[in-house]
């Protein structure tokens, strides 16, 4: 079955535009500015007062800052055409039920990339909630079950520690599949490498199959922002899948997957919860006074993933017309949760609550609560509905990994804020 698209699904794109806008401040007309960007505050001076102010003209704005500035413009959605790879299966001991779909692109020509998803759904729920999220290694690193394919024309990234079926279900401890399923929430993965590769090479991956996207050549999209397409994409599949609750579908990511969650998320309004999890520089920690990963060494070592703008700021930050608590507060009025490890000082934990701090008076704005208390959590605590807020911060005594103990808490934030 093919999908399509409703006009107003162009606002799920990092901001390409069919006509041509007014052009934005060059780098060098940018004015320095130490203090962060005012969430209501509009590129031209004049201030937001109302709801729909946000949502008709700062909420665009935003979006095509952060696309012209930081990410790059990535092209409007396409039409998709999933197919089941393989009849379902049931996993788990019969607890759960796995669907692999490959979701193409008829619009594009037939070497185009494909994502080939594992959806995995709680067996005994009828509508599950969802969390989608990019893999770094294979569908098969997620758990041990041989019924989960390889894509064996994927590339695998050169710190994946072996052939990918030697790697089946190494990551089971990270994404604790089963336990997902027994707190009744549903799963959805893809390879990175199944729209773009993690190497600086945009001849490969999705990115050829888009050369005349009406975006100025410096702001051509990175990496970051293919693979939140790609999730968008996913998006397009699950909110018509049997066995999803397209009102709750959820993403999350780890380190630069959860730089990419931070992003598919604010863009994407269907989104109903987005959890970026030790997303550092470039996810939710801020570019100003970042005393961790800089902009000027992002961008040297890994030159891909952001637009080639976004270089010009290393050491001038200042410059920047937005910062981090911006693309946080594109997700208003929808709840984020940003995970973090206290052992991870690389992800900047504390510039994260900063960013948190700074862009919880948008949710207050739109009507929701924003953050409760300081905004921060710490093991041994629990989230609940009385300490936590829309928009939150929890931190565990961790280095950079994902396990058990980030799920109970994420799936604790996500009960209470999914709640009929």
């Amino acid at each position: 079955m093919k999908y399509t698209l409703a006009a107003a699904a162009c606002m799920l794109c990092l901001g390409c535009a069919t006509t041509t806008p007014t052009p934005l401040p060059t780098f060098d007309a940018l004015r320095a500015q130490t203090a962060l960007p005012d969430p209501f505050v509009m590129l031209d001076g004049s201030r937001v007062t109302i709801a729909k102010q946000w949502n008709q003209k700062r909420r665009p704005e935003l979006k095509r800052l952060f696309a012209h500035y930081v990410y790059g413009y990535a092209p409007a959605p396409v039409p998709i055409a999933p197919k089941l790879e393989t009849p379902e299966a049931e996993i788990l001991g019969g607890k759960a039920i796995l669907r692999q779909v490959e979701i193409s692109f008829p619009s594009l020509p037939d070497h185009a990339p494909k994502i080939h998803l594992a959806l995995i759904l709680p067996k005994n729920v009828r509508s599950a909630p969802v969390f989608v999220a990019m893999n770094k290694c294979g569908n098969q690193t997620i758990l041990a079950d041989p019924a989960i394919l390889i894509n064996p024309e994927a590339y695998v990234h050169k710190s994946c520690p072996g052939p990918p079926e030697s790697i089946r279900g190494k990551d089971t401890d990270f994404w604790c599949i089963s336990y997902l399923v027994e707190r009744g929430y549903g799963f959805a993965t893809f390879h990175e490498s199944d729209i773009d590769p993690d190497m600086d090479d945009f001849t490969d991956g999705i990115h050829p199959f888009f050369p005349d996207l009406n975006c100025p050549k410096e702001s051509r999209w990175g990496t970051i922002a293919a693979w939140a397409w790609g999730i968008q994409r996913c998006v397009d599949y699950l909110v018509e899948a049997p066995g999803v609750d397209k009102a709750k579908i959820c993403v999350t990511g780890h380190s630069r997957r959860g730089k990419t969650a931070l992003l598919a998320g604010a863009f994407d309004e269907r989104i109903a919860l987005v959890v970026p999890h030790q997303s550092g520089t470039g996810g939710a920690a801020l570019s100003r006074d970042n005393d961790q990963e800089t902009v000027e060494r992002i961008n040297r070592v890994f030159p891909h993933w952001f637009n080639d703008v976004f270089p010009k700021f290393g050491g001038h930050e200042a410059k920047l017309p937005i910062d981090q608590h911006l693309l946080m507060a594109l997700v208003a009025p929808r709840p984020l949760l940003d995970t973090m490890g206290l052992q991870d000082k690389w992800a900047n934990y504390d510039s994260s609550l900063r960013a948190i701090r700074a862009a919880a008076p948008v949710w207050d704005f739109l009507g929701e609560k924003g953050i409760a208390g300081e905004g921060v959590l710490t093991e041994p605590q629990v989230i609940t509905k009385q300490n936590s807020g829309t928009i939150q911060q929890y931190r565990r005594d961790t280095k950079h990994t994902m396990d058990l103990g980030y799920w109970k808490a994420i799936l604790d934030f996500a009960d209470i804020q999914l709640a009929e």
